[in-house]
């Protein structure tokens, strides 16, 4: 087996998808580590459901190659099997039961019965699994889409946009259990507009805008020209407390009505401390004081510019 087949769940090149004149796919490359979460995001209309879709054998590819795990891009039969998903929200028979739901997906596939119980424990639906379907709230009915993508016991487990719509208790118990099927070994690929959520649970990211690839790796290696400061404000002229910042050798600039101060290789707790002192020996008042981050969603929006994600 290659070294490619051992490490990497997914490994395609060029991967491309026209609809007549228009490229909705442009030859993106992706490697996905077997064994981790990799988050998909980018805004709307990116081309992200699109590259799923061709993971799965449901869009064929006008360009590219590649594998799944260890398997040809282009004969999907070969691994399909082994590969667990959901794309957009989930389609159950209202009447029925969660349990009977599953039941039907097991006889349809040919899985082992006795994983219905099992996956309903690990969704959180243990004690709801004989409740009518049409009665779960939207986390629920999610959560009963990923134990349903769970059957098989796939290697690999793709969810398009798993929280949408959901609240923010159903956003924490799906994260979780996100974090729960990437620990039972298995490799993970999840797109969410909610970038905060992908933050929390996912090793790696790959991001995609107008089609193209603008980044994949590690989630802090994500590129920024910007920098985490110290934001800083004071009671009076927010001009005094920046000349005074800038007099004593700080990296700061007037941000509105506070001061940002460049932390570059200084400890924050450290810098903040030493901020906090020359204002008290100056005889200013602090009013505000803290470590500003760059969030996910900053980064994001920063390499692909402005839009909604998705």
């Amino acid at each position: 087996m290659s070294t490619q087949r051992l490490h990497d769940a997914v490994a395609v090149t060029g991967l491309t998808k026209r609809y007549g004149r228009r490229t909705v796919v442009d030859d993106v490359s992706l490697r996905i580590p077997r064994g981790s979460v990799t988050g998909l995001i980018g805004p709307n209309g990116a081309g992200k459901t699109t590259v799923m879709s061709m993971l799965l054998g449901l869009v064929r590819p006008t360009a590219g190659e590649g594998e799944v795990l260890g398997h040809d891009l282009h004969h999907p039969k070969a691994y399909l099997g082994q590969v667990g998903a959901l794309i957009e929200s989930p389609a159950f028979h209202t009447s029925m039961s969660g349990y009977d739901n599953l039941r039907n997906l097991v006889r349809l596939g040919k899985h082992d019965p006795s994983k219905v119980q099992e996956l309903l424990d690990l969704v959180g639906l243990g004690d709801r699994g004989e409740d009518r379907y049409g009665a779960y709230s939207l986390g629920m009915k999610q959560r009963l889409g990923i134990a349903a993508a769970l059957l098989g016991d796939p290697e690999l487990v793709i969810l398009d946009e798993p929280t949408n719509g959901v609240d923010p208790q159903g956003m924490r118990d799906i994260r979780n259990l996100v974090r729960r099927i990437a620990e039972d070994g298995r490799t993970v690929l999840v797109s969410s507009h909610l970038l905060a959520e992908l933050e929390h649970v996912c090793d790696n990211l790959v991001v995609i805008d107008k089609g193209g690839l603008r980044y994949q790796g590690a989630m802090d290696g994500l590129p920024t020209a910007r920098r985490d400061v110290i934001r800083v404000a004071a009671n009076g002229s927010s001009g005094n407390l920046h000349e005074l910042l800038v007099a004593q050798g700080f990296v700061a600039t007037l941000s509105g009505p506070a001061t940002e101060v460049t932390i570059g290789e200084t400890d924050p707790t450290e810098l903040a401390a030493h901020i906090n002192q020359t204002a008290h020996a100056a005889g200013i008042t602090l009013t505000e004081l803290h470590h500003q981050r760059q969030t996910l969603e900053d980064r994001v929006l920063e390499l692909v510019g402005n839009g909604s994600e998705s």
